[in-house]
C-alpha cells in the first residue's frame, strides 16, 4: 500500500486499484502512470439492495494499518455496519473486494451491486462465452463503446452452469473480473454499458419475494470478486491463469490428479444420431425448445434389438469402438429412471452380454426435471411436486437428504452395482440442465440456493455415489466451469447442429480452458459431409469423438436420409484408423 497526497493505492502484479483524495472514486490501472481502465462513480463498491430497495452508505472511516490491503466503513439507516475490503494478493498478481454487512431487519437480498451506475470502462470489448449456433464463434462482439447487456446465468441453454466472470479488452491488455470460489448464491453476474459507462453491474440473488433471506443482526459477507491484468496473452491465457489461481489456493482439485482410464477418450458410438433418423424428425435446434417441447419418436426408436444390432455392426466392420452410449429412450420417463419394460426387459442381460464381447455400456440422463408421467414420490420432488419451474415441470429436490438416501443412492446403486438385481452400467451422459435453477425454487436445504452452487453439488454428488460402485465409471458432461471440471470425465462439445467442424474446434478451445484438465469430446457430426475435416480436428485437437451413425446418414443438411452402406464404413474405418500428426 502506498500514499500521496492522501491518495491511498494497492498494486499487485501491475494493477494498481487507488482511492482518490477525496474519497468519491477508486480507479484501476495497469502499470505507473497510465490512463485508468476504470473510474468507480462513488466509493461503495459490492453495495446491496435489500427488498427491492438500494442501500445508502456514507463513508465513515477508512482503515489503512493493514500493509496487505484496506477497509472501508460505511453507514447507513438499512445496515449497522458495512465493511469494505480491498486486498492485494501479490503471488497472484491480483486484487481482490469483498464486502460484509449486519441488516438491521429481517429482509431479503435480491442483488449486490459490484460497481455503481455511472462507472466507466475504458476497454474495447468484452469476452463473454455464450455460444451460438452455426458459428465457430464463442462469444458475441460485446463492444463497450456502443450499447449491450450480458449476464453469466444460463438463459442462453448452453454449457451451464458458466462461471462469473468476464474479460475486458484494449488491444494487447486483459482485465479479469470474476468471482473467486463458491458457494455463493447467486444467479448470474449482470452487466449492461452504454458508451463505456456501466449502467449496471450486479450479482443477482433474485427478486422479491425470492432474494436471499437474510435476518437481522447477523453478518452478510460477500463473495471475492478477483480482478487481474496481463498484457500480451490470450484470453484463453487469462483463463489459465485464473485456473491456476483456484488450484493453488485449494479452491479446486489440481487436475493432475485424477487417474483417466483410456477408453473413456476411445471413440463411443451414441445412439442418438441413428434414433432421429430412424424416427424421421428433426428436432429443434435451441435447446429450451427440445425441453419444452420434448421428441418422444426418437426414444421410441431405442430398444434391446437396436444395441444388439449396432454391437454387431461394430464387430462386423471392424470399427474400433469400445463404448455404446444407450441414448434417451431407454427408461420409463425422464425422472422415473427404470428400464422401459417393453424396450429393454433384460437391462442387465444385456449389459453382461456387451461385456462379453469387450464393450462398455453408458447411459444418457437428464437429472433436473421430473416428466408427468414419471412415477416419483413427491417427498423426493421440490415443493412435494406442487411446485413448477418456468418450463412447467416437476423437479428432484438434490438438496433434500431424503431424496439423497432414498432416490439417488439407491439409483446409483442400482445402474452402477454388479450385484443381482443391478445394470452394471460403465458411465453416464448427463443432459439438460441449463436454466433450470431459479430463485424461487423452494429448496429443503438453503445451503445450496444459486445457479453454480446448486450444479456444482449436485454434479459431485451424482458423481461420488456412482464412483462408490464403479470406480472407472464415465461422467460424460457438458459443461465449461473450474467448478465443475473435477467431477466430469470427459466433456462433450454439446448439440453442434452445423457440418462447420470448427464450431466442435472452438468450442472444444472454450471448454479446455474453462473446465482445466477435462478431456474434451467432439459431439456427434450430423451428416457425412466434411467428416474427415471433423476427425482430422479431433485429432489435431486432442479431442475424443462420438460416431452418431452406425445404420443411417445424411449425405449433407440437405439431403435425404439413406442407409449406411460399405462406403461409409470404409470412410470410418480409415478415419478412426489414423493418427494423430506430429
Amino acid at each position: 500500500m502506498s500514499m500521496m497526497n492522501d491518495r491511498i493505492e494497492l498494486s499487485a502484479g501491475g494493477l494498481t486499484f487507488g482511492l482518490a483524495d477525496t474519497r468519491d472514486r477508486w480507479t484501476l490501472g495497469v502499470g505507473g502512470g497510465g490512463a485508468p481502465l476504470l473510474i468507480s462513480k462513488g466509493p461503495a463498491l459490492l453495495t446491496p439492495i435489500l427488498d427491492g430497495e438500494p442501500v445508502a452508505l456514507t463513508l465513515d472511516a477508512v482503515k489503512t494499518s493493514d500493509p496487505s490491503g484496506l477497509t472501508l466503513r460505511f453507514v447507513g439507516e438499512a445496515v449497522e455496519v458495512f465493511l469494505l475490503r480491498i486486498d492485494a494478493v501479490p503471488d497472484d498478481g491480483a486484487i481482490d473486494l469483498t464486502c460484509q454487512f449486519i441488516p438491521r431487519r429481517n429482509g431479503q437480498l435480491n442483488r449486490l451491486t459490484l460497481f455503481p451506475a455511472g462507472t466507466m470502462i475504458s476497454a474495447y470489448d468484452l469476452v463473454n462465452f455464450r455460444n451460438r449456433h452455426f458459428t465457430p464463434h464463442t462469444w458475441p462482439e460485446l463492444n463497450l463503446g456502443m450499447s449491450f447487456e450480458t449476464d453469466t446465468y444460463s438463459g442462453d441453454w448452453h454449457f451451464a452452469p458458466h462461471p462469473s466472470l468476464f474479460v475486458f479488452r484494449k488491444l494487447e491488455g486483459n482485465l479479469f473480473a470474476g468471482l473467486f470460489g463458491v458457494p455463493y448464491g447467486a444467479f448470474g453476474m449482470h452487466l449492461s454499458v452504454e458508451k463505456y459507462r456501466v449502467r449496471h453491474w450486479f450479482l443477482e440473488y433474485g427478486a422479491s419475494p425470492n432474494g436471499l433471506a437474510l435476518k437481522a443482526g447477523e453478518a452478510f459477507r460477500s463473495p471475492r470478486l478477483r480482478l487481474f491484468a496481463q498484457t500480451g496473452k490470450t484470453v484463453y491465457d487469462t483463463l489459465d491463469a485464473f485456473s491456476d489461481m483456484l488450484i493453488s489456493a485449494g479452491q479446486t482439485p489440481d487436475p493432475a490428479a485424477k487417474r483417466r482410464p483410456v477408453w473413456w477418450t476411445e471413440p463411443l458410438y451414441c445412439t442418438w444420431g441413428d434414433q432421429v433418423f430412424k424416427s424421421g424428425t428433426v428436432p429443434a435446434v435451441e435447446l429450451q425448445e427440445q425441453s419444452i417441447k420434448p421428441e418422444f419418436k426418437p426414444g421410441s426408436m431405442l430398444n434391446e434389438a437396436f444395441i444388439r444390432e449396432a454391437a454387431a455392426v461394430i464387430q462386423r466392420e471392424k470399427l474400433p469402438i469400445r463404448t455404446i452410449l444407450i441414448d434417451e429412450g431407454w427408461h420409463v420417463a425422464r425422472g422415473q429412471w427404470e428400464p422401459h419394460p417393453r424396450r429393454f426387459p433384460d437391462l442387465r442381460g444385456l449389459v453382461d452380454d456387451l461385456h462379453r464381447q469387450g464393450l462398455k455400456v453408458v447411459v444418457w440422463l437428464a437429472w433436473p426435471e421430473v416428466f408427468d408421467d414419471a412415477c416419483v414420490p413427491a417427498e423426493f420432488l421440490v415443493g412435494g411436486g406442487q411446485w413448477r419451474n418456468r418450463h412447467g415441470r416437476r423437479f428432484t429436490d438434490y438438496s433434500s437428504p431424503q431424496t439423497q438416501k432414498h432416490y439417488l443412492a439407491p439409483l446409483m446403486r442400482r445402474l452402477f452395482s454388479g450385484e443381482p438385481g443391478c445394470y452394471d452400467l460403465d458411465g453416464l451422459k448427463t443432459d439438460f440442465q441449463a436454466d433450470k435453477i431459479h430463485p424461487e425454487m423452494p429448496l429443503t436445504d438453503p445451503a445450496w440456493r444459486g445457479e453454480e452452487n446448486y450444479l456444482w453439488r449436485v454434479t459431485k454428488l451424482f458423481y461420488c455415489e456412482m464412483k462408490r460402485h464403479k470406480p472407472d465409471a464415465m461422467h460424460v458432461g457438458c459443461a465449461g466451469h473450474f467448478w465443475l471440471a473435477p467431477w466430469i470425465d470427459i466433456n462433450r462439445t454439446y448439440d453442434v447442429f452445423s457440418n462447420n467442424y470448427l464450431e466442435h474446434e472452438q468450442r472444444g478451445v472454450m471448454l479446455r480452458h474453462t473446465a482445466p484438465g477435462c478431456p474434451v469430446s467432439y459431439d456427434l457430426h450430423g451428416t457425412i459431409e466434411n467428416l474427415e475435416g471433423w476427425f482430422d480436428s479431433a485429432r489435431r485437437c486432442g479431442a475424443a469423438v462420438e460416431i452418431g451413425n452406425l445404420f443411417y446418414v445424411k449425405d449433407d443438411p440437405l439431403s435425404e436420409v439413406r442407409l449406411a452402406d460399405v462406403s461409409y464404413y470404409e470412410r470410418l474405418r480409415t478415419a478412426l484408423g489414423k493418427k494423430a500428426s506430429t
